[in-house]
């Protein structure tokens, strides 16, 4: 088990520490980071799938639905093609706590 922090300061920019359990882990976690380190914005992988015909006979609307889901993801790319995971982790958490301070009470007063 690992834990996980978010802190966000206005001078250090968001940040996300990760403390495994057991100094044991520390390997294994470093690998995990370094075999998984970017992920592909979701607007480029759903544009490979349209050329390769991924999509052919499916529904317009189904296929509209999957490309609306790829345009609201990829907002977190920044319109970069790949994003360190941890990156994409910490800019995720930033939208939930956003969200969340936009509809409760405190974030209007």
């Amino acid at each position: 088990m690992m834990h996980l922090e978010y802190k966000k300061n206005s001078y250090l920019g968001t940040h996300i520490h990760i403390q495994p359990d057991h100094e044991s882990d520390v390997p294994r976690l470093r690998e995990v980071v370094m075999n998984n380190l970017n992920i592909k914005n979701p607007t480029v992988s759903f544009a490979l799938k349209m050329n390769a015909g991924e999509f052919d006979g499916i529904p317009e609307k189904a296929v509209a639905a999957e490309a609306e889901v790829a345009n609201i993801l990829s907002e977190l790319w920044d319109d970069q093609y790949s994003m360190n995971v941890l990156m994409l982790l910490a800019r995720a958490m930033q939208e939930i706590v956003d969200l969340k301070l936009k509809d409760s009470d405190t974030y209007r007063s």
